[in-house]
């Protein structure tokens, strides 16, 4: 039912109200007096009419009683119907001009911005105010003025979009409308990137009355990513922000396919710093994997660094000479094409198989030489040539070479020579194979000798023990031609057989461009695959998406026809970002004449709470009144004594006002409540307290506990019995427990509660290379933990409400830790300890709505269905211990009470089935 507004006052739920109507018939109950009582004379009682009475109790409730009930009453109907006093700042009577900001850069404080416009465009239908909605994303529609119901209607409807706010179409659509005697109010994004063009827009509206621009706080203004570079371990990516107040702190997460966490590393803004860098290291085949970089606090298209061909598995061609027939272990590619393969897609043949292919990288052994005009054209626009020396370059130079050569090879350690087969040297800190480990068995026997000078020197990134070059790089164009003065194959050394040779080669993979760079292989449209919203996810194209012509991707600027996202031509795919200017994109000013304010400042009072209060109040006043009103005072205070009756109802009112304080603080007692462990870090605990509020949603839903709300617990300073179990994420980083907390967590463990502590890092588990998990090692140092094994398929986990043999959450994957012993009789078969690294929050975190709000990476059907059937049998584990257990015993019960059992029969050829 819509609001009923009366001046400032909203009531939520008007219908409430109806209980005034129910004051007659109070104010009649109250009046009514019971019958008189029939007189009957017995003689032997007429002495006692001598006897004076010392209390007299009226017939009638007295007439100030009366209308104190009445009072009472009417109060709590109010209260119940909830009244809210609102008071707006800066709307009279006057028409309303509202602005507000849909572009991508108010994603990150889209609900304050609805929120702020829902409370003023209410305001506004209470003074009967027309409104005139504008948005900086959306301006095909000529301006007009509109009711306030509509416009909320309206307001309701609308989000972020993955567009730049087009703020001078706005102005222009303005200019010849006069907006004087109206009210402006701007609810900005805070940002903006164009600063002329906003001052365009101020001067429109400056001719309006009251101007007030709202922009939210500095530490909530979104990231926008600047360059990125590779580096030999990792890469590092520059990240900017709007404005320089303050300390800002938060992370950039690297996701791969599915929106799977690969990495996450912290970045700082320092005060006054508008510019951070990060360095993110992982190993070359993960590195691959990477497909965007997002903020982990900033949910904004702009905030997201999409990857394409450009930056994944590299694609190599290994040049082969001839079918290449012979042995495989006698051939060069062999060794090159077996090192690379796990990091890279391979791919052999001659050169003009493979430049169709747009390889990043060619790796031409001694054998498959070739001087094709094509391979330098490749080199040039960006191509990574990898050579190896051999007899035919021993004999004769070309073109394609970092250095100049000596004519013939250099034998070592032969029957004729006095030299000994030689090591490499340790790795200049200016080499990309700087850090690498050599093994002492490496033998170089043969080699082809650069010319010594200076060019020579600076073009070496590796050298043997007596100084000479063994691998010799130099620019070429936009790419490189790196050469290996060794063979391919075993033949001169025996590096190919070793793990440097794969550790080298993997290094030079960073080096390699583009491979979308070689444009001219095909120059068909690309068509849109995935596309962004204003939060930053990818999702399906909308009807409006239109491919984007080849040659013409390059200046493609963001539109409706052209949204940012994934771009596919045949088999390979191109990012198309939104990119912003660095140095534009700043903090929104603020314009002359407008009034500058944050969000929040409108203020709703809900005076529902302290009608409540003032009605508990009269109702203890009332039995007071209703005390005295039946004359019985005098006799309490003659019985007691004035002083004890004063004591007493000192008592009572010290109950009363310490009523609300104990039922705040007692009510996780007195209902169950689900609860997480607070980790100090706000993104964490968010994440915890939609998880749990999820799951008091799926419980209250399907099954009979109804719990009564979620509680974030402190086991430092808050009391731990009242909760069947603690969910705990635990981060990597999470620091180790202080004594009390020790002290307070043991005595809930052996007090019968389960701690579940969730690492969720099941996706990065390649990062960890079998090591323990940091943060979990230092939060359990000191905790009494048992003996741990993975669940069993028979344990009760798994068959406490649904059938489930698995555990998902974000992933689906990772291994589930329980306690070994399963007959503790002490606590009833329930584990004080559960282990996991599955995300389970991630699966169960929902909005007030119901939405999911994290997305999972599917690796099963039904994920987030099993996920919260998961959730539903741990909390029926954590409260009935093995009761399902002892179902296994069932037979023999009835057995011994000398009933049959009973033998399901066939019911014919429908099948029943339960939940899988």
């Amino acid at each position: 039912m819509e609001p009923l507004t009366l001046g400032s006052l909203t009531f939520l739920a008007p219908l409430s109200l109806l209980g005034l109507l129910v004051l007659p018939l109070i104010w009649w109950l109250l009046r009514i007096t019971p019958p008189k009582p029939l007189q009957q004379i017995f003689p032997p009682l007429r002495i006692l009419q001598q006897v004076t009475t010392e209390e007299e109790t009226p017939n009638s409730t007295p007439l100030w009683l009366l209308l104190f009930r009445l009072l009472l009453a009417a109060i709590i109907a109010i209260a119940l119907a909830q009244p809210m006093l609102s008071q707006p700042e800066g709307i009279e009577t006057r028409p309303l001009v509202l602005v507000i900001d849909d572009s991508w850069d108010a994603a990150p404080n889209w609900p304050k911005i609805t929120k702020e416009a829902e409370s003023r465009t209410a305001d506004a239908r209470r003074k009967n105010v027309d409104i005139m909605l504008l948005t900086t994303t959306e301006n095909e529609n000529t301006p007009t003025f509109m009711n306030a119901s509509d416009a909320l209607r309206k307001i309701k409807t609308l989000s972020p979009r993955a567009l730049e706010a087009n703020r001078e179409s706005l102005a222009a659509k303005l200019q010849n409308i006069d907006l004087s005697g109206n009210d402006i109010i701007w609810l900005s994004s805070g940002v903006t990137a164009t600063s002329s063009v906003d001052t365009n827009l101020s001067k429109v509206l400056s001719s309006g009355e009251d101007r007030i621009l709202l922009a939210p706080t500095a530490s909530t203004l979104p990231l926008i990513p600047g360059e990125l570079s590779e580096t030999v371990n990792g890469f590092r990516t520059i990240w900017h922000r709007a404005s320089g107040n303050g300390v800002r702190s938060t992370d950039i997460t690297a996701h791969g396919s599915g929106g799977r966490i690969i990495a996450r590393a912290p970045i700082n803004f320092a005060p006054g710093q508008t510019q951070a860098e990060t360095l993110i290291e992982l190993p070359t085949e993960l590195r691959s994997r990477i497909t965007a970089l997002r903020v982990a606090d900033s949910a904004a298209t702009g905030s997201v660094k999409l990857l394409d061909d450009s930056w994944g598995r590299p694609l190599i061609g290994v040049l082969t000479e001839g079918q290449d027939s012979g042995s495989p272990l006698l051939s060069e590619p062999f060794y090159a094409e077996t090192a690379l393969r796990p990091y890279a897609d391979v791919y052999r043949g001659g050169l003009d198989d493979i430049l169709p292919l747009a390889p990043s990288i060619i790796i031409m052994p001694d054998a498959a030489r070739t001087e094709s005009p094509e391979l330098k054209t490749f080199v040039e626009r960006g191509g990574l040539l990898i050579r190896f020396a051999g007899p035919k370059l021993a004999k004769r130079a070309d073109d394609y070479l970092p250095v100049r050569l000596r004519e013939g090879g250099r034998a070592l350690g032969g029957a004729l020579t006095w030299e000994d087969p030689q090591n490499f040297a340790a790795f200049t800190p200016d080499s990309p194979f700087y850090g690498l480990s050599i093994p002492e068995d490496i033998e170089v026997k043969k080699q082809v000798m650069a010319q010594p000078g200076a060019e020579t020197d600076s073009r070496t990134w590796a050298r043997l023990q007596d100084g000479s070059p063994i691998v010799t790089t130099k620019e070429d164009g936009f790419g490189r031609i790196v050469l290996f003065h060794v063979t391919a194959g075993p033949e001169w050394s025996n590096i190919p057989v070793s793990g440097l040779y794969v550790d080298m080669l993997r290094r030079l993979l960073t080096l390699a461009k583009s491979s979308a760079a070689q444009t001219d292989v095909t120059s068909g449209e690309w068509a849109p695959e995935r596309v962004l919203n204003g939060y930053g996810r990818l999702a399906s194209p909308g009807l409006l998406a239109r491919p984007i012509a080849h040659d013409a991707f390059a200046e493609t600027v963001i539109s409706e026809s052209h949204p940012p996202g994934l771009y596919r031509q045949g088999p390979r795919r191109q990012a198309l970002n939104l990119e912003t200017d660095p140095e534009a994109f700043k903090e929104i000013n603020n314009f002359s004449g407008f009034t500058k304010s944050g969000y929040g400042e409108t203020r709703q009072n809900n005076l529902g709470g302290i009608l409540l209060a003032i009605a508990l109040l009269m109702l203890a006043i009332d039995a007071l009144f209703s005390i005295i009103a039946s004359g019985r005072m005098g006799g309490l205070l003659r019985r007691f004594g004035l002083k004890t009756t004063a004591q007493i109802a000192l008592a009572l009112i010290f109950c009363w006002v310490a009523t609300p304080f104990a039922s705040a603080q007692d009510s996780d007692a007195l209902e169950l409540h689900l609860a997480y462990i607070k980790t100090g870090d706000s993104r964490l605990d968010a994440r915890s307290e939609e998880a749990m509020t999820g799951l008091v949603d799926a419980l209250t839903r399907r099954t009979t506990i109804e719990p009564a709300g979620v509680s974030g617990v402190d086991p430092e300073t808050d009391p731990l019995v009242y909760y069947p179990f603690l969910y705990w994420p635990v981060d990597r980083n999470a620091p180790a427990l202080t004594e009390k907390a020790v002290t307070a967590l043991n005595s809930y463990m052996a007090s019968g509660g389960t701690i579940i502590f969730d690492t969720q890092d099941s996706g990065d588990q390649a990062l960890l290379a079998g090591n323990p998990h940091p943060g979990l090692k230092r939060v359990t140092e000191n905790l009494e933990i048992p003996s741990l094994a993975e669940v069993p398929e028979d344990h009760v986990l798994n068959k406490s409400f649904y059938l489930i043999d698995i555990y998902p959450g974000r992933w689906a994957n990772g291994r589930v830790w329980i306690d070994r012993n399963r007959n503790g009789a002490a606590r009833d078969g329930v584990s004080s300890v559960i282990i996991g690294s599955n995300d389970w929050a991630a699966a169960w975190a929902q909005d007030e709505e119901g939405t999911p709000l994290v997305h999972l990476e599917r690796d099963i059907p039904k994920q987030r269905e099993m996920a919260l059937r998961f959730g539903v049998n741990l909390v029926m584990y954590s409260l009935a211990g093995n009761y399902k257990a002892d179902q296994v015993h069932s037979a023999a019960l009835i057995e011994r009470l000398g009933q049959k059992e009973r033998v399901p029969q066939n019911l014919g050829s429908d099948e029943i089935k339960g939940e899988d």
